[in-house]
């Protein structure tokens, strides 16, 4: 199944479905507003196809070897390229340095070699709320499945930083929820995590059980939140009600030791 056929099920995906962490506003608004396409988004794309489906990255990808978007050049690249995404000579080189690093890893490397399904569709309907969802798995085979994340930094501590702050482990939740609905190999996933600035390091990290109970609770409450919406139609912003403002704890601190923290000592008299 193709990326644009894949985009046309009308089912709940985790791209959308994250947005339910802010607020059924931002749910809402991603639902009915396009993403603007953007050099950051293409990146990813062109890694994770690089990865995972590196015969489809010479179809899929262009090189531009301008210095810029605009211009004559960029013109003839783009009409020679329809369909095509186009990467800058840095953005290309970048997305195959961090395959290469992926591929010579000693454990990523072996479990994304055949047998094995790179992007895996899977369908299926939420038995609490009765939503039709659907994702796109990175790589499943039996006894593995396993997303591609690019990272500034894949030290372990600092990693479970970002992935606490971005949802990955509800992201990840979600596709092992759809793993089982459809009967199949659902183990505990695995984050290829590759650093985006050379010299690219790699990191495999496996959610623990307190990740995984975290993130399936986390989706159990988005897609409640989910379902409450449509039969309401009303979906409300972060604070629809009047709340307090208080200072942060941190600012209490600062307080005490006088105006923006300093004691200021007055001696003399103007004259």
């Amino acid at each position: 199944m193709t990326f644009a056929e894949y985009l046309k099920i009308d089912a709940v995906n985790w791209s959308t479905l994250k947005e339910m962490r802010r607020s059924p506003l931002h749910y809402q608004h991603r639902l009915v507003t396009a993403r603007e396409d953007s050099a950051r988004l293409a990146m990813g794309r062109a890694t994770h196809t690089a990865v995972f489906e590196s015969d489809r990255f010479l179809v899929d990808y262009a090189l531009f070897v301008g210095d810029r978007r605009a211009g004559k050049d960029w013109d003839a690249c783009c009409a020679a390229n329809k369909g095509k995404t186009i990467l800058k000579a840095a953005e290309y080189e970048t997305c195959l340095a961090m395959r290469d690093a992926v591929r010579a890893h000693p454990v990523a490397g072996p479990a994304l070699t055949p047998p094995g399904e790179a992007e895996k569709v899977l369908t299926w309907t939420d038995e609490r709320t009765g939503l039709l969802c659907k994702s796109r798995l990175d790589w499943w085979r039996v006894g593995l499945f396993a997303d591609l994340k690019t990272s500034a930094d894949v030290d372990a501590e600092r990693f479970a930083a970002t992935s606490y702050r971005m949802g990955y482990h509800g992201q990840m939740a979600f596709y092992r929820a759809g793993l089982v609905a459809n009967g199949l190999n659902a183990p505990p996933p695995w984050i290829i995590a590759v650093e985006a600035t050379a010299p690219h390091d790699v990191a495999v990290l496996e959610l623990d059980d307190d990740a995984l109970y975290a993130g399936e609770r986390m989706v159990a409450e988005l897609l409640a939140l989910v379902a409450a919406g449509r039969f309401s139609g009303q979906w409300p912003g972060r604070y629809p009600e009047k709340r307090p403002l208080s200072l942060p704890r941190w600012a209490a601190a600062v307080d005490d030791g006088g105006i923006g923290g300093l004691d200021l000592l007055v001696t003399g008299t103007e004259g």
